[in-house]
């Protein structure tokens, strides 16, 4: 029965030190070992910056990242992209994706309702898509939107950040504020 004790605790010695020999000093190793896996990060951001000023930011309150697609899945995020001149479009939504071939973002889908703000427009739609190679955003399927005080709804549009042109493919419906004075009746004696 000794020998047998013996041999168990000699058998979980060896065993102990070879698992601490196998431990990674580092955790951000493990990913190396499983590149698959996506890493889960609290408080996502990433942002870009060229000659001296951020032109693009992408905000969430976590995300997974997927190394080997280059590729996030964030929990509310926002997309910031900033205008030379100062100006901002911001997106927000409940859920989306960023890809980021080489740290660069690429393209962004925001799943809805989605949330864009520009300048003194206001959107809402069930969708957005960035798309980097055309620095456009795409809203596919139904919008609304408020610009100027003048309503709007339609389907598919399309808004190039490069030229700051707004498109529209679907039927519109405009609502325009009422410039009539509103007469009163007033009753006297």
């Amino acid at each position: 029965m000794l020998a047998t004790a013996l041999g168990v605790a000699f058998v979980g010695v060896e065993v102990a030190r070879h698992m601490r020999g196998q431990a990674l000093p580092d955790p951000r190793a493990l990913l190396q070992l499983t590149p698959g896996a996506a890493l889960h990060v609290k408080d996502f951001h990433r942002s870009m910056i060229e000659d001296g000023r951020k032109t693009w930011e992408v905000k969430g309150a976590e995300g997974a990242w997927y190394k080997s697609e280059e590729r996030a899945v964030i929990v509310r995020p926002e997309l910031v992209f900033h205008h030379p001149d100062g100006k901002t479009l911001e997106a927000a939504s409940p859920e989306g994706k960023v890809f980021l071939p080489r740290g660069r973002l690429g393209r962004a889908v925001l799943e809805g309702p989605v949330d864009v703000t520009y300048d003194n427009a206001r959107f809402r739609a069930d969708r957005l898509i960035y798309i980097h190679a055309e620095e456009r955003v795409v809203c596919p399927g139904k919008f609304r939107a408020r610009v100027d005080g003048v309503e709007f709804e339609g389907r598919d549009m399309s808004y190039s950040l490069r030229d700051e042109v707004l498109e529209v493919r679907g039927a519109v419906r405009t609502t325009l504020p009422s410039r009539r004075p509103v007469l009163a009746n007033v009753a006297g004696s």
